[in-house]
């Protein structure tokens, strides 16, 4: 039995994206806690500070009709 061959694949642009990812990924051993902890330490420094987006969730009391 032989195995069907594999598609070639699709060039949509984004391996440089995919780079990148897999450099960050592996800076942190791969740990996605270890990540998270970066990014959110990124989050407060000033420069990056203007580019959050904060949500505030507004509660709105329930009206009966």
């Amino acid at each position: 039995m032989t195995t069907p061959p594999t598609p070639p694949l699709k060039d949509d642009g984004l391996d440089w994206l995919r780079d990148i990812r897999r450099q960050m990924s592996a800076e942190c051993d791969h740990d996605p806690r270890i990540f998270v902890e970066r990014m959110r330490a990124l989050e407060k420094l000033p420069q990056y500070a203007r580019r959050l987006v904060r949500v505030r969730k507004v509660l709105e009391p329930v009206s009966e009709e």
